[in-house]
């Protein structure tokens, strides 16, 4: 296990210096692409999406929050960052569910989403353990954005390659959190998994942009 890197700033004992900053480049980027999103179209799914970068956005803030606070906090810190993580994986699944014309979210398919992540949730919190929140991730990005969106684009929804492109680069992160490989001191198993999943929710944001685009051009020429 390595040694965590410290540091002091205004006085604060902090840790983690490259999991703050990477978790921080998440947030940033899912506040550009909830304000992006605003301006598309009204559809379920961009609704949904829109969802999903605000929660995701303000886990991985708090998520650099709770790396660098932890002396302070301890583990109990790290709570809003996997509970809002949680919550976004569900708003990913509704919105795969919701591309009108070709997927519908159903009420037995809804109460499923929920209850997976609330489950994995309630796991992580009650032993103290991020795999179950991870977990939690690969279920819902492997089978939803990932196999769902294979049977999207067999159905038409071409621009779902993006989506499946994402959860592909974001893949090896399973490997490296759960074969526990760092790198090195400054770019250890946090902070990989972190910039292959800026790669992946910038691939997300870029199939939603393409599906918007679609779904304007289409209003237009009604």
């Amino acid at each position: 296990m390595q040694t965590p890197i410290y540091f002091e700033w205004m006085g604060l004992q902090l840790q983690e210096p490259m999991a703050i900053i990477t978790n921080m480049m998440l947030s940033l980027f899912c506040l550009f692409a909830c304000l992006r999103l605003r301006r598309g179209s009204d559809s379920a799914a961009n609704y949904w999406w829109r969802l999903f970068y605000v929660f995701f956005g303000w886990s991985t803030f708090f998520g650099a929050l709770g790396h660098g606070l932890f002396l302070y906090f301890g583990v109990y810190g790290k709570f809003p960052c996997w509970t809002l993580g949680c919550i976004a994986n569900v708003f990913a699944a509704k919105g795969m569910m919701s591309f009108q014309g070709y997927s519908r979210l159903t009420r037995p398919v809804e109460w499923f989403i929920w209850i997976k992540s609330l489950l994995f949730l309630v796991l992580a919190i009650s032993t103290q353990k991020f795999i179950f929140v991870a977990l939690d991730a690969i279920v819902t990005y492997l089978t939803f954005t990932g196999a769902f969106a294979f049977v999207l684009i067999k159905r038409g929804l071409t621009e779902m390659r993006f989506m499946l492109i994402g959860v592909l680069i974001l893949l090896p992160s399973a490997f490296i959190f759960i074969l526990k490989i760092n790198p090195h001191r400054w770019l250890n198993k946090d902070d990989l998994s972190h910039i292959l999943m800026l790669a992946c929710i910038a691939f997300f944001y870029h199939g939603m942009k393409v599906w918007n685009n679609r779904t304007t051009a289409k209003l237009n020429n009604v």
